[in-house]
C-alpha cells in the first residue's frame, strides 16, 4: 500500500485518535480516582482541594472539570500542564493516599506527557489537533493560541492597540445608479509603544484618476495628501504634529510618533480617520466580478479587531455577507474573486453577525462614542444614518498579517 495515499493517511489519523482517546480515558480515570480519595479525606470544596494539594484556584478548577467531563478528549483539552500535574502528585502524596492510587495516577501522567512529546512535540500542537476532534473546545483553544501570538508580535513590533475598528458605510450614489458611494472609517484606539524604539506605521493607497475610477477623498470631499487630511480630530487624541507622511508610489505611509510608553504617560492614543469613495461599489454583478465588500487588516497587533459593514436599505438588500479570512504574509492583499487565493483562506470560529438598524444598534462596548462617530460621518455627506443596517465581524487577538473581510456575492 502506498503510505502517501489518502486512505492510508486516514487510517493513521484514526489510529492516532484511538490512541489519544485511550490515554485520555486512563488519565481521566486515574486522576479522578485520586481526587475522589482526596475528597474522602475531607476535601469538600475547591478551597479544601487547594489546601490539600497545594494548588491555586484555577489549577484545581481545571483538574476537577477535566475529570468530570465524561469525554476522554475533553479531558485532554482541560487538563492542566505538566507542572500543575506534578504539584498535584506531590500534594496527593502528602495526604497519605493509597500508594496504588498514587502509582496509577503517576503512570497515567507520565504516559500522557511522553505521548505528547513523541507524537506532537508540545501541548500547543496537541491542542491544535484537539480543536477539530472536540468542536466545543475550538474557540477556547484558538483564543489561547492567538493570545500568545498577539503578545509575541506586539513585543517584536514594539507597538500595539486595544482596538482596531474598520467600518465601511455604503450608500446609493446620487449620480450613478450602477454604483454605490462609500465612507471608510478606521479607528485605532489605545495605541501605545511596548519598547522605546517602537514606531506605528499606517499605509493606505492613493490612486490617481488615471489609475482608477475613484480615489480616496477627505470627509469634506477634498483630495488627500496625507493622514492630516483624513484625521477626525474631535475623535482623536493624537496630535497632527505626531504624524509624519511620505508618498511612496501609490502608497501614502504615515509614521506616528510619541505614543505612550508607560501607564504613567497616560492611556494609549486614539487615531480616527475617515475616507470617502465615490462610485466605489457596484450595485450588481458586472465586469469587475461577482463579489463586492470590504476588508481590514490586523495592523498594528491588537487585542480586538472589528469590521462593520453598514449598508443603506437599498444597497444589496437580498444578499447576506460571507466571512473571508486570508493569510496575506506571502501574497499580500487578496481579492475575493481570485481563485488562486483560496489556499490562503483561514478557517476560524468567527462569523458575521447581523446588528440591526440605525446607529444605536451598532453600539460597541469597547468604544462608547461609536454611534456618535457614525452620525458625524453620515451628516457630513448628508446621508440618513437611520436607514443603515449593520453586519459585524469581531475577532479577539486577530492574527497579525491576516486580512479579515466581508464578501457580498452580487446579483445579476
Amino acid at each position: 500500500m502506498n503510505p502517501q495515499s489518502p486512505f492510508s493517511a486516514s487510517e493513521a489519523d484514526l489510529a492516532l485518535r484511538r490512541h489519544t482517546e485511550a490515554l485520555g480515558n486512563e488519565l481521566q480515570s486515574a486522576v479522578g480516582a485520586l481526587l475522589a480519595a482526596v475528597e474522602d479525606k475531607g476535601a469538600r470544596d475547591q478551597k479544601a482541594f487547594q489546601a490539600a494539594l497545594g494548588l491555586g484556584q484555577s489549577a484545581v478548577s481545571r483538574l476537577l472539570s477535566s475529570v468530570r467531563s465524561g469525554d476522554p478528549l475533553t479531558t485532554l483539552v482541560n487538563i492542566p500542564g505538566a507542572q500543575v500535574l506534578a504539584q498535584m502528585l506531590r500534594g496527593a502524596e502528602r495526604t497519605r493516599l493509597d500508594p496504588g492510587l498514587l502509582a496509577r495516577a503517576a503512570a497515567a501522567v507520565q504516559a500522557f506527557e511522553t505521548f505528547v512529546d513523541v507524537q506532537f512535540g508540545d501541548r500547543a500542537t496537541l491542542d491544535t489537533v484537539l480543536s477539530e476532534w472536540v468542536l466545543e473546545s475550538r474557540a477556547a483553544i484558538e483564543l489561547r493560541q492567538k493570545t500568545l501570538a498577539f503578545k509575541a508580535t506586539s513585543a517584536l513590533r514594539g507597538v500595539q492597540a486595544d482596538l482596531v475598528l474598520s467600518t465601511g458605510i455604503v450608500y446609493p450614489s446620487r449620480d450613478n445608479p450602477e454604483r454605490h458611494d462609500g465612507i471608510g472609517i478606521d479607528a485605532l484606539l489605545g495605541c501605545r509603544r511596548l519598547k522605546p524604539s517602537g514606531l506605528l506605521r499606517l499605509n493606505f493607497s492613493s490612486l490617481s484618476p488615471e489609475e482608477s475610477r475613484f480615489k480616496a477623498l477627505s470627509l469634506n470631499g477634498q483630495p488627500v495628501t496625507g493622514m492630516q487630511d483624513l484625521l477626525l480630530r474631535e475623535f482623536s487624541s493624537v496630535q497632527p504634529e505626531q504624524l509624519q507622511t511620505e508618498q511612496n508610489g501609490r502608497v501614502i505611509q504615515t509614521s506616528v510618533f510619541g505614543l505612550p510608553l508607560s501607564r504613567e504617560q497616560g492611556r494609549g492614543h486614539d487615531i480616527v480617520y475617515v475616507q470617502v469613495y465615490n462610485n466605489a461599489h457596484r450595485a450588481r454583478r458586472g465586469a469587475g466580478g461577482p463579489t463586492s465588500g470590504m476588508a481590514a487588516h490586523a495592523e498594528p497587533p491588537t487585542e480586538c479587531c472589528v469590521i462593520d459593514a453598514l449598508l443603506h436599505d437599498d444597497v444589496w438588500p437580498d444578499i447576506q455577507p460571507e466571512l473571508r479570512l486570508y493569510d496575506t504574509v506571502i501574497r499580500g492583499i487578496a481579492h475575493p474573486d481570485d481563485p488562486s487565493r483560496f489556499g490562503d483562506r483561514m478557517d476560524m470560529v468567527e462569523s458575521v453577525q447581523f446588528l440591526g438598524r440605525g446607529p444605536e444598534a451598532f453600539r460597541l462596548p469597547e468604544y462608547a462614542r461609536y454611534p456618535e462617530l457614525i452620525r458625524r460621518a453620515c451628516a457630513e455627506r448628508e446621508w440618513n444614518a437611520s436607514k443603515l443596517r449593520g453586519y459585524r465581524i469581531k475577532v479577539r487577538y486577530p492574527i497579525y498579517g491576516s486580512q479579515i473581510g466581508m464578501a457580498f456575492r452580487l446579483l445579476d
